[in-house]
């Protein structure tokens, strides 16, 4: 089996996982998910934390862990959010001052998007990316949808990237996953334990 056929099977096995979490649990997830992040003791992500000034985040989609509420929680503290938008095939970041949908369109696959005109982000002024993900290892490589949108956004950056925040489930870290040199990782991954979304 190929790495492609075998990110394939992995993809299909995770979204089906992810799908099954009620909208009851995603709930609790996004409400608990700021303590969660905050109480993590570690010798960087703390630091990196307190001092950024601009965050990028997603919308969640089909079962991918709710981060709406940590968008929230970084914006009470004075943090810029920004958030992506696919733009003739890149992907882009676009600052949002909240959540309302007022300030988002759904694409065609039905992920939340800014509706925003004005210029994108630059990947060199973002402090912290908080990734989605399909998969993670154990030492935090990532396996995304397949798009490659995440990896060229981050290379661009280059020596000036952004600190690499993945947040996912249990059920997504999977040894042995299969990656190329152009998948990126996480400099550090927070597990949800699954007492806190098992039903």
């Amino acid at each position: 089996m190929s790495v492609a056929e075998e990110k394939a099977v992995i993809r299909k096995e995770i979204k089906r996982r992810r799908k099954s979490l009620s909208n009851k649990v995603l709930s609790e997830i996004d409400s608990s998910l700021p303590d969660f992040i905050f109480a993590i003791e570690d010798d960087e992500l703390p630091k990196k934390l307190k001092h950024a000034k601009r965050i990028a985040l997603y919308r969640a989609f089909n079962g991918e862990v709710p981060v709406d509420g940590l968008a929230k929680a970084f914006m009470e503290k004075g943090i810029r959010c920004c958030f992506p938008k696919i733009c003739d095939g890149r992907m882009l970041f676009f600052d949002c001052d909240s959540l309302d949908d007022s300030l988002f369109d759904v694409s065609d696959l039905g992920i939340r998007e800014p509706a925003a005109s004005k210029n994108g982000v630059d990947p060199k002024d973002i402090d912290i990316v908080v990734l989605p993900a399909v998969a993670y290892n154990e030492e935090g490589t990532r396996l995304g949808m397949g798009g490659g949108y995440y990896d060229r956004f981050i290379g661009e950056a280059g020596s000036a990237r952004p600190y690499l925040l993945g947040i996912c489930y249990e059920f997504q870290i999977c040894s042995g996953l299969p990656f190329t040199g152009h998948d990126i990782s996480a400099d550090f991954l927070a597990v949800i334990p699954e007492e806190l979304y098992g039903e």
